[in-house]
């Protein structure tokens, strides 16, 4: 799953991406377990249980002059190889075993950075970094400083690329229970990883562009809140981010937004989520206007449908998590009582089965 994060160093999916920075995030690794007896009436979920921080850490190595960075941001040529050193840091009182990954930096849903691990056969810029251990056993309050090397194969293309080193604890979390409902409760295993983001630019970064693009958006209800949806798309070969603003037209009125758009990858998208108090249903003339970080503007202008308000009801599914139902939405508790009910026939269906199989067989024809 991706782990998203901000400037190359990433942070918890709840939180709004920024760029290439180092990121602290909690990955879910299992399904939801949900245990239920009964079919009581839906209620909202109660937080049971809260995760704590990472007790561990990933940072650059300051620069030779001693300087801090908050991610890594080299420049190796096609074929060029470089060195470099991040250091682990055991903020805990216990002893920590951690395992080393990479991973590949991708652009987060609503702009920003997140991280995924290579699919599969290593691919994509993550897998340019090499000779970090597979585990690192650090003491209490522990610092170490490890070496890596940077590799980018002949023929990569001039351009910029984000890869990253990740941390997370060695030992299997245990189950921990995030939520309950009445007579129902969810476990699920969580665990705390660290990215820290490893920018490479490929080639002269002043002959490479920006090119971002604004396609036509769309608008929904949250609640009853408008939002509009703004997608945009990076066809240069920087990393984009841009402040502007979206303003449509309704009742008369022209309704302005602020619109920031963090960081989009080379060949990534994304689509800005914008709340727009003040709109009403119907077609709305809108624009859009993106002032990108090298000076250049986009723009962008069309018609946006707003549909009409169906009312919702906001269900609180656990920590941080949020899902909108339609007000005729079936209950719960019905969908609790059908899924009971399937798993009664199968049980029924299997008893069945096996009751036939142990009958003794009918004697031949003309026997017995």
């Amino acid at each position: 799953m991706p782990r998203q994060g901000g400037d190359p160093v990433s942070t918890s999916p709840v939180t709004h991406p920024r760029g290439p920075q180092a990121a602290v995030g909690v990955a879910i690794l299992s399904a939801l377990m949900m245990t239920a007896a009964g079919t009581a009436a839906a209620c909202p979920v109660r937080d049971s249980g809260v995760v704590g921080p990472a007790t561990f850490g990933l940072a650059p190595a300051p620069t030779p002059a001693g300087s801090p960075r908050s991610y890594f941001d080299l420049s190796v040529p096609p074929g060029g190889s470089l060195q470099d050193s991040v250091i682990v840091t055991n903020t805990g009182d216990v002893a920590e075993q951690l395992k080393l990954d990479v991973s590949n930096g991708i652009t987060a849903a609503n702009s920003g950075t997140a991280y995924q691990s290579p699919p599969g056969a290593c691919a994509g810029p993550g897998c340019w970094v090499t000779g970090l251990p597979a585990t690192v056993s650090l003491a209490p309050h522990e610092r170490r400083m490890i070496s890596f090397r940077v590799t980018v194969p002949d023929g990569i293309a001039s351009a910029q690329y984000l890869a990253g080193i990740t941390a997370e604890s060695a030992d299997r979390p245990a189950r921990v229970r995030v939520g309950s409902n009445g007579q129902a409760s969810a476990q699920a295993i969580i665990v705390n990883r660290v990215t820290t983001g490893v920018a490479v630019t490929v080639g002269p970064l002043s002959r490479m562009r920006t090119a971002l693009t604004v396609s036509p958006m769309a608008a929904v209800w949250m609640g009853s809140m408008p939002r509009l949806l703004i997608p945009v798309s990076n066809d240069g070969q920087r990393f984009a981010k841009a402040t502007g603003t979206v303003s449509c037209g309704t009742g008369g009125r022209r309704h302005s937004y602020v619109l920031v758009l963090q960081t989009v990858l080379p060949g990534g998208q994304a689509t800005v989520p914008v709340n727009a108090p003040g709109l009403h249903s119907g077609q709305l003339p809108c624009s859009v206007r993106l002032d990108v970080h090298n000076g250049d503007s986009v723009l962008w202008s069309g018609t946006v449908d707003l549909p009409s308000l169906t009312q919702a009801r906001i269900i609180h599914s656990g920590p941080g998590t949020y899902a909108v139902l339609p007000a005729a939405t079936t209950p719960l508790w019905a969908i609790a009582l059908t899924s009971l009910g399937a798993l009664i026939l199968v049980a029924l269906g299997s008893l069945i089965v096996l009751r036939q199989r142990q009958r003794p067989a009918p004697p031949p024809d003309g026997k017995g």
